[in-house]
C-alpha cells in the first residue's frame, strides 16, 4: 500500500507541477495584453493636419480596440485566477498528503491490507475454512466478551 501512496503523492506532484506551468503562461500571456492596453490608452490621440479637431473615426476606431482589449484582458484575468486558486488547491493537497505519511498511513493502510486479503480468500472459494463472517464474529465476540 506504500505503492499506491506513493503513487498517488507522485500523480499530485506532477498534475501541480502542470498546473503550475499554466498558470505562469496564463500571467505572462495576461501581462503582455495588459502592456499592450496600456500602450494604446497612452497613445497620443490622431489628429489630421493642423486642425484641433480629432477625427471621428480614428477615435471610434481606438476606443473600440481599447473596448477590445480589455475585455480580452479581463476574460484572461478570471482564467488566470482560476486556475491560480486550482494550483493553491492542489499545492495545499500534496502538502495534506507529505504530512499524512507518518500519521495515520500506516493504520490506514494496514486496514485497507486485511480487508483486500479477506477479499481475496472469500474470492478464491477458500472462505470454507477461512470465513471472512466468521473471523469478523470472532473478533467482535471478543471485544463483547
Amino acid at each position: 500500500m506504500i505503492f499506491l501512496y506513493t503513487a498517488l503523492l507522485l500523480l499530485v506532484g506532477v498534475a501541480h507541477f502542470l498546473i503550475k506551468r499554466r498558470v505562469a503562461a496564463l500571467e505572462k500571456k495576461y501581462t503582455g495584453v495588459v502592456k499592450e492596453a496600456d500602450d494604446l490608452l497612452r497613445q497620443a490621440s490622431y489628429r489630421d493636419g493642423n486642425t484641433n479637431r480629432q477625427d471621428p473615426y480614428q477615435s471610434a476606431k481606438r476606443q473600440y480596440k481599447l473596448a477590445m482589449l480589455a475585455e480580452k484582458r479581463d476574460r484572461m484575468e478570471s482564467g488566470y485566477t482560476r486556475w491560480h486558486r486550482r494550483a493553491e488547491s492542489l499545492g495545499k493537497l500534496r502538502h495534506r498528503l507529505r504530512a499524512w505519511k507518518g500519521r495515520k498511513l500506516p493504520y490506514t493502510f494496514g486496514a485497507l491490507d486485511v480487508a483486500c486479503v479477506m477479499g481475496i480468500v472469500d474470492y478464491l472459494g477458500a472462505n470454507h475454512y477461512l470465513n471472512a463472517r466468521q473471523v469478523v464474529e470472532s473478533v467482535a465476540s471478543l471485544f463483547t466478551r
